[in-house]
């Protein structure tokens, strides 16, 4: 049974994106069929599994666009284990462009719909913002992943997360937050390991044990155009992502 998580969070710099790419790709290096979904305008999904967004011919642009032709036609095959629907700058316009659109909130759910059989898990990554596309990602969803940097105002935002939530039932009575990864920790600060035990303490068991360190091969894989699993693959970073796929395995299954 396919498992559809968006990964959310409103707040940018979390490791939102990094979170969605490095565990899709590590759940494929599983023996999972994995499915990453880029529904940000500023593609950084895309390119940080090696796709040129001005290269692309389909997009997840054309598939919100036209939901009732599935999204099939929009998926690519990447070097790296996984399939995307990638995104473009086009997507940029098309909130305006789907603003008088009955149901334009569900467009992604409709549109998935057709392919969910080929995959036993598909990441959305929208936007860090409440808008049409985090929308469309939180409805089509079987549940939310967050990643949660281990700072103050990271988890100072969560009450606002929770709130879209409980409005976004309305169109998906069974959404709920599925999963916590602590992000950027740096275990050597005191800031650090007490905003991890106060994220424990308020959110018990929905927070997962694999903790991702601030770690530099994180932040220059995206630049490399891959995945931390194949750009630096002893290192912390992949390390904890694999990790964290066996956890994720241990509670979605496959």
């Amino acid at each position: 049974m396919t498992c559809v998580l968006a990964f959310a969070m409103q707040k940018g710099g979390v490791g939102k994106t990094t979170t969605a790419l490095s565990l899709g790709v590590a759940l494929a290096r599983r023996g999972a069929r994995a499915l990453l979904v880029d529904l940000d305008p500023q593609a950084n999904l895309t390119q940080g599994l090696g796709v040129d967004p001005a290269a692309v011919e389909y997009s997840i642009y054309e598939v919100l666009l036209n939901p009732d032709q599935g999204a099939g036609f929009a998926v690519l095959t990447t070097a790296f284990g996984v399939d995307l629907i990638p995104s473009t700058l086009d997507l940029a316009g098309a909130e305006l462009e789907l603003a008088g659109k009955v149901g334009r909130e569900l467009l992604l759910r409709e549109a998935l719909a057709p392919i969910h059989a080929r995959y036993d898990y598909i990441l959305l990554d929208p936007p860090p913002s409440l808008g049409l596309f985090t929308l469309n990602a939180l409805a089509a969803a079987d549940a939310v992943m967050v990643p949660l940097q281990t700072h103050a105002y990271a988890f100072k935002a969560m009450p606002k997360l929770e709130a879209t939530i409980a409005l976004v039932r309305k169109l998906n009575p069974g959404l709920a937050i599925g999963g916590i990864v602590c992000t950027m920790a740096d275990r050597r600060t005191n800031l650090s390991q007490v905003v991890e035990a106060q994220i424990r303490a308020a959110y018990g068991d929905l927070v997962f044990r694999t903790v991702i360190p601030l770690n530099t091969k994180l932040a220059e894989a995206p630049a490399a155009g891959a995945p931390i699993a194949d750009y630096a693959p002893s290192s912390a970073g992949a390390l904890a992502y694999a990790a964290l796929a066996e956890e994720v395995e241990q509670r979605y299954g496959r």
